[in-house]
């Protein structure tokens, strides 16, 4: 089959949509499908590029105010840019990945042509409207993000979402079929196996205990919340608080470091390469996250599977990731006292961490990309083949 994703972010900006994307697009390749990608180019420009092995062809693109890795598409002849790109391709069918100017832009020129088009919805309006002070604003940016959402995911065939979290969350909005199937992991990348010392050495890690923490530095993301809970733990236990990613809050959380009394403890390593990022997993005791807005994370499926337990706010999806007293803990939001409670329990008792280590082992394992890869493969056959078949009925009855 010929498999066309479509997003409006991806590499250089690294996020939940281009990890899914390059990730299950080369497993596709290898089972001999054709996949290729439409995205911002990374210039004013229309592009084409291998990254990942994957063709990606970019339409002309600006970048956002604060976020130079992040682009937007140009509206000025997007969609006959789009409409060039999908004939030169020709897919069997398209898969987008959100509602915005370039998703947006295929559904309306496919009406043209009518090739089946799935959606998968990794949007929440929180990791948008995250920065804005006003509840009253939020409310309205929310209420206008989903109504646009709804307008264009109407059109789809189906649509999945990486869990049932998420599904539970549009159901209501949308009129096909909503299916929750799991991101996927890569359990030969993610393991507890291997020597940490050279990346120790390399980010100048010490030997002691490590919290660990993945992802963007943004304000969604409540790091506030973990160092203020660190400081108190850091008290009675002796650890490092790792923070692996770069983001918007980086700065600010390094100033509250210092005025906590605890940046000689708190190591900020910024962007982490990909070879390197599952070393620090392996060397670490426990995953702390704190974000309230996460559909999956993807951080947490990696820190799973390299048998961590896992210290999670019980907010969006992550209490279908973590179990309550079983691979790690879940508390409230805000909860300071309780996340710290949870630091200590983890880092001081070695027969607690074993246990929710194995478990978290155990809980992995459904979440494995090649589970990721079937679904889709089925959903891709069984879309083409429903699109055929109401192709070849069109076909007769004009006939008739």
């Amino acid at each position: 089959m010929r498999i066309l994703f479509v997003s409006d972010t991806y590499y250089p900006h690294i996020n939940g949509v281009y990890y899914f994307v390059c990730r299950i697009g080369p497993l596709l390749q290898e089972k001999g499908h054709q996949v290729a990608v439409i995205a911002p180019s990374e210039t004013t420009h229309l592009s084409h590029k291998k990254i990942d092995g994957l063709d990606v062809y970019g339409v002309p693109s600006l970048p956002v105010l604060y976020y130079p890795k992040v682009r937007f598409a140009i509206p000025v002849n997007l969609k006959s840019n789009v409409k060039k790109l999908i004939e030169q391709f020709k897919p069997d069918i398209i898969h987008i990945q959100d509602h915005f100017p370039i998703g947006k832009a295929v559904v309306e020129v496919n009406k043209k042509w009518g090739i089946p088009i799935i959606g998968t919805n990794h949007f929440m309006p929180e990791n948008l409207t995250a920065m804005l002070r006003s509840e009253t604003w939020k409310r309205r940016v929310t209420q206008i993000l989903w109504s646009g959402f709804s307008k264009v995911y109407n059109h789809l065939s189906l649509v999945t979402t990486p869990t049932e979290t998420g599904a539970n969350l549009i159901r209501s909005r949308l009129k096909p079929e909503v299916l929750a199937i799991s991101s996927g992991i890569d359990l030969e990348m993610f393991n507890p196996h291997g020597d940490t010392t050279e990346v120790r050495k390399k980010y100048a890690i010490p030997d002691k205990p490590i919290l660990l923490y993945v992802g963007r530095v943004d304000p969604e993301k409540n790091l506030d919340e973990v160092l203020h809970a660190v400081a108190l733990a850091l008290k009675k236990i002796d650890f490092r608080f790792v923070i692996v990613g770069k983001g918007i809050k980086k700065a600010a959380l390094e100033k509250l470091a210092i005025e906590l009394g605890i940046a000689d403890r708190v190591i900020f390593t910024g962007f982490v390469p990909d070879a390197d990022l599952p070393y620090f997993y392996k060397m670490g005791r426990s995953f702390i996250i704190a974000s309230i807005a996460e559909l999956l994370s993807l951080a947490t499926l990696q820190a799973m599977a390299s048998g961590l337990p896992i210290i999670a706010v019980n907010a969006g999806a992550l209490h279908e990731l973590v179990r309550d007293q079983s691979n790690g803990f879940l508390f409230k939001s805000g909860d300071i006292p309780a996340i710290e409670h949870c630091i200590c329990e983890i880092i001081e008792r070695d027969d607690l961490f074993k246990k929710m280590s194995e478990k978290s082992l155990e809980y992995i394992v459904k979440h494995d990309i090649r589970n990721t890869l079937r679904s889709f493969e089925k959903i891709y056959q069984s879309s083409s083949t429903k699109a055929t078949h109401k192709k070849i009925i069109r076909v007769e009855l004009q006939n008739a």
